[in-house]
């Protein structure tokens, strides 16, 4: 009975634990780009590079293509963001091609990052240039990513 009691405990907490995890990563991520979709209004990235849950090291290269709304002036920033919410590192997307369109265009970043101690999920952040300030333009799309 003890055995029994035991197990179903443990079980309870994993699932507990699981949960509370699980909703704490959907309030930082919530909008996760789907890697599986197409190039559509409704994503404005697709990332090439690095993919969803994918294993990162530093200096992290990041390709991509974003649609030329995203851009100001050639750019727009990109953050490593821990599930603590500390900016690891942050950088800068740029294009060499005309950004001033509504059409994908490549982009590519490069940031290096010093692997904290205290875990090793993070979120990539790729926010859309506002150069407005005006907080109703903002966007961010985030993918998750396991620091090595």
């Amino acid at each position: 009975m003890k055995r029994i009691f035991f197990a179903l405990l443990i079980i309870v907490v994993l699932i507990i634990t699981a949960l509370v995890f699980d909703w704490g990563r959907r309030e930082a991520a919530a909008p996760v780009l789907d890697q599986v979709s197409t190039t559509t209004d409704a994503f404005p990235i697709v990332v090439s590079y690095p993919k969803d849950g994918q294993e990162i090291k530093s200096p992290l290269k990041i390709s991509g293509k974003a649609k030329g709304s995203w851009f100001f002036e050639g750019s727009f920033p990109i953050q490593l963001v821990d599930t603590n919410g500390f900016i690891i590192a942050s950088g800068i997307a740029s294009t060499s091609g005309e950004w001033m369109t509504e059409d994908f265009i490549d982009f590519s970043s490069e940031i290096e990052f010093i692997k904290p101690t205290s875990t090793i999920n993070a979120l990539l952040v790729f926010k859309k240039d506002n150069p407005s300030d005006k907080s109703d333009l903002d966007q961010s799309i985030f993918i998750p990513v396991i620091l090595k």
